[in-house]
């Protein structure tokens, strides 16, 4: 199977056309709400989707070694004098 081609070139050229159509004759002050904006809805559809979608870091989870709460007690190490 071929992977599908991907243009990452082209599509952020496209972003980055469509911003600056978006802020043609735009003051100081309007861009950096503009930009706001937008890096708070980011940050929604972020948070929104780690509480729906994200499954579980197995990497972080407990091992089945640190489950056996009843394991021996270890021994104390010695001192060597």
């Amino acid at each position: 199977m071929k992977a599908p081609s991907m243009h990452a070139v082209n599509m952020v050229r496209r972003i980055r056309d469509a911003q600056a159509r978006a802020l043609a004759r735009k003051s100081p002050a309007e861009v950096i709400a503009y930009y706001r904006a937008a890096g708070v809805a980011a940050t929604a559809r972020v948070v929104q989707r780690k509480a729906v979608n994200v499954p579980a870091n197995k990497a972080l989870l407990p091992t089945s070694r640190a489950a056996k709460s009843e394991a021996a007690p270890r021994r104390a190490r010695t001192t060597r004098g």
